[in-house]
């Protein structure tokens, strides 16, 4: 009896334990695992979106490219990001995803995995979502402190 109650109590000792988010050592599953479909799709979006922009994103310098931007242009294509992934996903989910240490760790591994530089941009769509794009950035560009401008 003795013995039964000792393993119960070290059994229930260690799910605690387990279950504390202060222990480093507990299962950190993301709460969401955006798909390999869902990536795939969101990465040709924002392709699209980046290389109407900066048509030369699609070339071998890229990441020269993505250095060179100013804090503007990267929070204008980080809110745009995000758009695509709430249209994609859902409201609830991306909130999800946001809020999870795990599940962002999942998705940028996902990212990296999966991204390429290919896009199909469409000449017409492009020069509309350029008005967009410029609108977007000209408020976000407003709203910055000038040490960032």
């Amino acid at each position: 009896m003795l013995k039964k109650v000792l393993v119960i109590l070290l059994l229930c000792s260690n799910l605690v334990f387990a279950n504390d988010p202060e222990n480093t050592t507990a299962s950190t599953e993301p709460k969401y695992k955006i798909s390999d479909m869902d990536m795939k799709i969101f990465i040709r979006q924002l392709n699209n979106i980046e290389q109407c922009i900066y048509p030369d994103l699609g070339k071998h310098n890229y990441k020269e490219i993505y250095s060179k931007w100013s804090v503007a242009e990267t929070l204008t294509i980080q809110y745009f990001e995000h758009q695509i992934l709430k249209e994609l996903l859902g409201e609830k989910q991306f909130n999800m995803m946001q809020t999870d240490d795990s599940s962002m760790n999942y998705f940028n591994l996902l990212h990296t995995k999966l991204n390429h530089q290919k896009a199909n941009v469409d000449k017409e769509l492009c020069e509309n979502f350029k008005l967009t794009y410029q609108d977007v950035y000209t408020r976000v560009q407003n709203t910055l402190p000038k040490v960032y401008k």
